[in-house]
């Protein structure tokens, strides 16, 4: 079976159509979002199509002692393309743009192609010191592409440098058939017919990266959109919903392995006192400080969500009824110890510089109520409501139906002596 020959300036025009192409589809993904990462993409694939064109010049308006000048000038500009895609790139993954390794490839490119040509340097060392500066650029935005992670992008990622990493090799490979040529073989290297296959090759990999690349990015702006459905805007804790969420995948897998799952619910005292006498922007402040104490003196694992208005809700894997009110004891006296710094608020006066705040909690453990959400949060609310009703700044949880528990069953109750602590504290 024959292979088919494909010919280097249709190559070269489909290499430009598509690149054009590839600049119209940015354009309209970038009207919607990071327009200004788009625009480092679609600057590259412009200047890159440019240096095409140039090179279609070389190949089809061949003058004898300019070749090489030719091939000089759309490498340099091809690099120059390249490298301001991979700026866009390493702006994506969240690296350092270095903007002047650009200006520093297409200085180098035309310095050293001007020394060359000037001296009448072989036509095979100005190939393989453009090939070089290729191979270069490429790798570079192989290095860029590394993937970190397991995650689905990680491997997007990997995808898109070992695709980069093809373009080096395939530049390596012509970089050593130059260098092993005859003299006589370099007379004809514009019309070698690897030319055309590396063009197609080259062409159809940019594009398979630039779409993998707009993946990545619909990906991570619909985990954006996801995050900012379930997080609370003012707090920075999940909201209701993101709550309900996490307690179905928490409660799911401590029923399933038989681990005590543990919930706390924690309201601000007197909070809407504190919106009538200092006004809401001091309440703001006041809800912001004391979400990131909470959220400070949590556990590895523990999550906390704004259940509504002033109260929290805490989430404890593997958390019983005594660990629970340990971790609730602990989250009461750390916010009744660190005042809440409101100064410079605009509708705080120079006289308060800080608000004492204290909270109420109502403890609770599946040891008592069961894995079901429902019976959760009620008997954490319930305990709230007594907490509130009984002096607020305390906490209230089921730890007595747990000691209860053992006497009914004819067992000797333990009393854990922090337990004893906290009941006579108030």
């Amino acid at each position: 079976m024959s292979v088919p020959v494909f010919d280097l300036n249709s190559a070269i025009l489909s290499s430009i159509g598509l690149t054009l192409t590839q600049v119209l589809v940015l354009l309209i993904f970038g009207a919607y979002q990071q327009r200004s990462l788009i625009m480092h993409w679609v600057r590259g694939l412009l200047v890159f199509g440019l240096g095409l064109a140039v090179y279609f010049i070389s190949v089809t308006s061949f003058v004898r002692g300019r070749h090489s000048a030719y091939i000089a000038a759309s490498v340099t500009i091809i690099s120059l393309g390249i490298s301001l895609f991979v700026n866009g790139i390493r702006l994506l993954r969240g690296y350092r743009v270095y903007r002047y390794r650009s200006l520093v490839v297409v200085t180098s490119l035309l310095a050293g192609n001007a020394i060359m040509l000037n001296m009448y340097s072989p036509e095979r060392w100005v190939l393989l010191f453009n090939l070089t500066a290729l191979m270069w650029v490429f790798a570079h935005g192989t290095r860029s592409l590394i993937g970190h992670g397991k995650d689905f992008i990680a491997h997007v990622y990997w995808l898109c440098c070992s695709l980069f990493a093809s373009i080096t090799l395939m530049l390596a490979v012509l970089w050593l058939k130059l260098a092993l040529s005859e003299a006589s073989a370099l007379q004809t290297f514009s019309q070698w017919s690897t030319h055309a296959y590396m063009m197609l090759a080259i062409m159809l990999i940019i594009s398979s990266v630039t779409s993998l690349l707009l993946l990545v990015m619909h990906v991570r702006a619909q985990a954006g959109l996801q995050a900012i459905a379930t997080m609370d805007g003012l707090t920075g804790v999940l909201n209701r919903r993101g709550l309900q969420e996490a307690a179905t995948r928490m409660q799911s897998v401590s029923q399933r392995l038989r681990l005590p799952m543990g919930m706390l619910m924690v309201d601000l005292d007197y909070f809407k006192k504190v919106n009538d006498v200092y006004g809401h922007l001091v309440g703001d402040v006041v809800l912001k400080s004391c979400a990131g104490i909470i959220r400070a003196a949590l556990r590895g694992g523990d999550v906390i969500g704004r259940y509504g208005g002033e109260e929290f809700c805490i989430l404890m894997p593997n958390t019983g009824e005594h660990e629970a009110m340990i971790l609730a004891e602990r989250i009461r006296r750390i916010i009744e110890e660190t005042p809440v710094n409101v100064a410079g608020v605009e509708s705080m006066s120079n006289e308060t510089q800080a608000i004492k705040c204290t909270v109420s909690v109502g403890s609770v453990s599946s040891e008592t109520v069961g894995y079901a959400l429902e019976g959760l949060f009620s008997a954490a609310d319930q305990n709230l409501y007594k907490a509130k009703t009984n002096g607020r700044n305390r906490i209230i949880s089921n730890v007595d139906a747990l000691q209860a528990k053992p006497m009914e069953e004819g067992k000797p109750a333990k009393r854990h002596a922090s337990l004893i602590a906290l009941k006579t504290r108030v």
